[in-house]
């Protein structure tokens, strides 16, 4: 297997412990029962290209195409689908911009 697919350990484990801190912060605002505060906004601020990634190409379609629930039925770790898919997206943007640099370095 070639060294493009594997990176090395360091980044791996910054990316794998990015991702559980932000999966942890939003845990334990939902436990919390927290609703819009300014924790929320530092936590979109952490995880902020990737999650405006997410809410446009996949919340807002599956809104239109399913319907959005009642206002009253709001779930305190819905967040959490912005912060660790965004996460998510942010580590594949970084991975992906790694990838291109090394190879147009040669």
């Amino acid at each position: 297997m070639s060294r493009i697919f594997r990176p090395a350990p360091a980044a791996r484990e910054l990316a794998l412990g990015y991702l559980a801190l932000m999966a942890a912060a939003g845990l334990a605002r939902g436990l919390a029962g927290a609703s819009g505060d300014g924790y929320l906004a530092a936590l979109y601020f952490l995880s902020f290209p990737g999650s405006l990634l997410v809410t446009v190409f996949g919340v807002v379609p599956l809104h239109a195409l399913l319907g959005s629930p009642a206002p009253e039925a709001a779930n305190p770790f819905g967040p959490m689908v912005y912060l660790v898919g965004g996460a998510a997206v942010n580590v594949l943007l970084v991975w992906g911009a790694a990838k291109t640099v090394r190879r147009l370095r040669g």
